[in-house]
């Protein structure tokens, strides 16, 4: 009887091992909230990111440096910027990040989230958050030119 359960005990644990491992990575496609943590699926955003034809750049009306620097990110990733009004593969989209309390001393904080959806307006599915630390003294403009670059960075990091 005993050999019996240990056979069952391991069944069930490799039964869990294949499912873990049979899961594709299209299955984590988007990104996921857990425990206040944010976790996307790189694989999932240079998938989209391949298929996409179109982008649309959504910044602050008074806001055209963070647009123009949007749709510069959008044709260098060789995609086709979409007018306002019309639908798009993709939408990049720059907002500043939480604000978590006081701000002591001259530490990097959380300034702001560069984000990616896919799908159109009516079904956005949230597929990446790139989050930029730096100084708050910057300028914006500044700040969103450093965190495109990290988001450059991050796509052709293996």
């Amino acid at each position: 009887m005993l050999r019996s359960i240990v056979l069952m005990m391991c069944f069930a644990s490799m039964s869990g091992v294949v499912s873990a491992q049979a899961r594709k990575p299209a299955d984590l496609a988007g990104c996921t909230a857990k425990d206040g943590q944010m976790t996307c699926n790189l694989y999932w955003l240079r998938k989209s990111l391949g298929e996409a034809h179109t982008v649309k750049a959504e910044y602050g009306e008074r806001d055209r440096a963070t647009g123009a620097q949007l749709k510069d990110l959008a044709k260098s990733l060789g995609k086709r910027v979409a007018a306002p009004n019309q639908p798009a593969d993709l939408t990049f989209t720059v907002a500043p990040a939480s604000v978590s309390g006081i701000d002591i001393g001259p530490a990097d904080e959380e300034i702001l989230e560069l984000k990616v959806f896919s799908g159109s307006d009516a079904q956005k599915k949230l597929i990446w958050v790139e989050t930029y630390r730096g100084q708050k003294d910057k300028p914006w403009p500044a700040n969103v030119h450093a965190a495109i670059e990290q988001f450059r960075k991050t796509l052709s990091k293996g």
